[in-house]
């Protein structure tokens, strides 16, 4: 039996308990035996589970707070508390004793392994007699059994508690998330629109400091439109929420469409972007998400290299398909390798300083590389440059024609 009202932390079927509570009665000779579990909110002790009682008798005991009567006494003093002739020497659990049909009462508190009250075995003995303290020993390794698969429970019940809270937070955070971006997208369109208008109706009414000051407030719109979507795609990322549809994505035409991507940031900023044409190559890949990982990639390599190039490459291996993009900047130092690929990091610098950032576009990219069963890696010297490689799984168009979905399990980010 499993009484109504028993904490909600300890959700444990009475079956999974019987069998301890049996071995227990048969190896004192008691002839009822019945667990009752610490419910740590109400401060009582509550029937859990019972043998040798009908339902009836089982609800007969009733709740005991701690501090009172022998059930209580022996949960707050940790010790076995032996009770005889319980109908004439015990007024509080008289009553109990005649209408539950039992004489001695011996009650063996269960106290967890971080020293926490777990609950107690109660034996009941139709006779004058308990068990010995050889038997006891052994009912105590019952006690212990009962205690581990109790407080199995409590953490399964937990971990099931934490995880629908971190759904719900999760859902809630990309409504949020979604709302805000509806409501700063909106003025940012107008602000682009009418940047438009500007350059295109006003073309030779604007001075150049004008038209240098257009372009800045065009850029600056950019760069908020760019973090808004890194908020929400790295929060639909922590909630398991992205979807991932693979299919054979041709490697020269992302690294084309990554080039022209970039290219008006690279000429702003005096870099040379370089690619390889990759003919006749494919990667099992989502290809928007492959196409905004490497375009990540070029434009964190643009933004930060003062002059220079830039060069995409792609080097097909037996079943691998690995993209490089290389710079000739300063470079990132051993012991900040590690962190740029952590959420929110950015590492310092005048150059990082200037152009801002959320600092998730590289997690993003590297959550993307794993839920599509691929890797993103950085090699780094100072003062030479830093190269990160993208490596996916190659794939046949003629053995892979169809396209697979997925949603990823869980980023692995903090």
């Amino acid at each position: 039996m499993q009484q109504e009202g028993m904490h909600a932390t300890w959700p444990l079927p009475a079956d999974e308990l019987r069998p301890a509570l049996e071995l227990a009665c048969a190896l004192a000779r008691a002839d009822m035996t019945v667990l009752l579990l610490h419910d740590e909110i109400a401060g009582v002790v509550v029937p859990a589970a019972a043998h040798g009682l009908t339902d009836a008798q089982a609800a007969l005991l009733g709740r005991h707070r701690l501090g009172e009567d022998a059930f209580g006494l022996a949960m707050t003093q940790r010790r076995r508390i032996v009770v005889r002739d319980v109908p004439r020497r015990s007024t509080d659990l008289a009553e109990m004793a005649r209408s539950v049909g039992f004489r001695t009462l011996e009650i063996i508190p269960l106290i967890g392994f971080h020293d926490e009250m777990v609950g107690e075995i109660a034996m009941m003995y139709r006779r004058a007699r308990c068990s010995s303290r050889k038997v006891f020993k052994l009912i105590e390794q019952c006690g212990r059994l009962v205690v581990m698969a109790v407080q199995h429970a409590r953490r399964a019940a937990e971990a099931e508690h934490a995880r629908d809270a971190a759904e719900q937070v999760g859902r809630a955070k990309i409504q949020f998330l979604a709302r805000m971006s509806h409501e700063l997208r909106t003025p940012l369109q107008s602000i682009a629109g009418y940047i438009d208008l500007l350059r295109v109706g006003g073309r030779d009414s604007l001075t150049p400091e004008q038209s240098r000051m257009l372009a800045r407030v065009h850029d600056s719109e950019e760069i908020l439109v760019h973090v808004i979507d890194d908020l929400i795609t790295f929060s639909r990322l922590e909630a398991g929420h992205v979807a991932y549809h693979i299919a054979p994505v041709a490697a020269d035409e992302v690294i084309r469409i990554t080039q022209s991507v970039v290219a008006p940031l690279a000429l702003g900023h005096g870099i040379t972007i370089e690619a390889d044409g990759a003919n006749g190559i494919f990667v099992a890949a989502d290809g928007d998400k492959l196409k905004q990982i490497l375009v990540n990639l070029a434009a964190n390599a643009v933004k930060f290299t003062k002059g220079g190039v830039v060069r995409i490459t792609c080097v097909a291996q037996s079943d691998s398909v690995c993209f490089d993009v290389a710079d000739n900047g300063p470079g990132i130092a051993p012991d900040q390798l590690r962190q740029i690929f952590e959420p929110y990091v950015q590492l310092n610098g005048p150059l990082l300083d200037r152009y801002g950032g959320t600092g998730l576009g590289l997690a993003i990219s590297r959550e993307f590389a794993s839920g599509m069963r691929g890797e993103l890696t950085v090699h780094s010297e100072v003062g030479k440059g830093s190269v990160f490689s993208l490596t996916l799984p190659r794939v046949s168009v003629r053995e892979t024609p169809h396209v697979r979905t997925h949603s990823h399990d869980g980023p692995a980010v903090a």
